[in-house]
């Protein structure tokens, strides 16, 4: 029975006054709309669809069919935020009353200074961000590789003429953070007319994504796992710009998809080699058989935006060539050539 404060007049039976009037009735709440269950623990299976359905919905209205995924740490700072921050923490460790409070933000203040290097890398990060997007909205080679690539979701129908003009082939996706993420949200929105997306994960010291993630674009997930999916559904390049160990957990999962053809191959950029080079012996996991020497030659350890962008750009281009010139019926396949048809899950 609805709460409405009066019954429609169309009711199949005649009421009585106080039923058609909605007197004395008792409320009712229907199971979509109880918020308790809807948080509670029998309700889990329904949350966990919530969030495989809705970002699904909202990607399709917004028309993105491939993303670059563009990871690094959240405690990066740009040059003038990390000299007011220093000034801060030294204003306060001045001010401490005590020694406990002292020695504690002394070590704050030790910790912190150890990350200065990155400032430079969130400016690469913004630049890096700028030209693939520039690239992705102008490019029409892009484009045109993008339209063969299917799509589970019918997120872009390309066949459609008016939709040329305003598809962004590729959007630069984050997990919507500070630091790395928020430069590269930001270079790409520097791009007039372009989207860029964030993808955040619900945590006690963040309370929402950076600003320059667009207008309905901005997604905060319960569940990592599906925060991954949706982060790795439509990835077509992987950046990963200096991080710890959320970085790194991006970065080996997609590796590993990629390895077991769980999803379509791809670039990745090392961003900043010989913080890459030095965390991880890459090549020691060749020697040791656990990878193959293929796997690790593949990967672009950059230290430019120019270097970073032309090494992702290279690799659509060259996916284009095939679709110009097939491959006569006596030849044999090229070695290597990427089919677009396997680029999809």
């Amino acid at each position: 029975m609805s709460t409405d404060t009066k019954v429609q007049d169309d009711s199949p039976y005649t009421m009585k006054e106080q039923d058609k009037n909605v007197k004395k009735l008792k409320p009712t709440t229907k199971s979509y709309a109880n918020k308790h269950f809807l948080n509670s623990h029998d309700a889990r299976v329904i949350r966990i669809l919530c969030e495989f359905q809705e970002p699904a919905q909202r990607l399709n209205m917004h028309r993105v069919k491939g993303t670059v995924l563009f990871f690094g740490s959240a405690r990066a700072m740009r040059r003038e935020d990390y000299n007011a921050t220093l000034a801060r923490l030294h204003g306060e460790q001045k001010a401490a009353t005590n020694a406990a409070d002292a020695k504690a933000l002394e070590e704050k203040i030790a910790g912190f200074e150890r990350v200065e290097w990155m400032c430079d890398w969130v400016d690469k990060s913004e630049e890096l961000s700028r030209l693939i997007t520039e690239w992705s909205v102008n490019n029409e080679t892009l484009k045109r590789v993008m339209s063969r690539i299917p799509d589970y979701l019918e997120v872009v129908d390309n066949t459609v003429k008016d939709n040329a003009d305003d598809t962004q082939a590729l959007v630069v996706t984050t997990g919507g953070g500070p630091g790395i993420m928020e430069a590269a949200n930001k270079g790409a929105a520097s791009v007039p007319g372009a989207k860029t997306m964030g993808m955040g994960i619900s945590l006690p010291f963040e309370k929402g994504l950076n600003p320059y993630v667009s207008d309905g674009l901005e997604f905060e997930f319960h569940y990592f796992f599906t925060r991954k999916f949706w982060m790795m559904y439509s990835a077509r390049a992987l950046i990963i710009a200096p991080g710890g160990f959320g970085t790194m957990d991006e970065l080996f999962e997609l590796m590993t998809l990629r390895q077991t053809k769980k999803i379509p191959d791809l670039p990745i950029v090392l961003f900043c080699a010989k913080f890459w080079k030095t965390v991880i012996n890459w090549q020691a996991l060749a020697d040791y058989g656990t990878v193959s020497q293929k796997e690790i030659d593949g990967l672009c350890f950059a230290d430019t935006p120019l270097e970073a962008f032309q090494f992702i750009q290279s690799y659509f281009q060259a996916m284009d060539a095939p679709a110009v010139m097939p491959p006569s019926p006596q030849a044999s396949p090229q070695k290597g050539a990427k089919d677009p048809q396997h680029l999809a899950m």
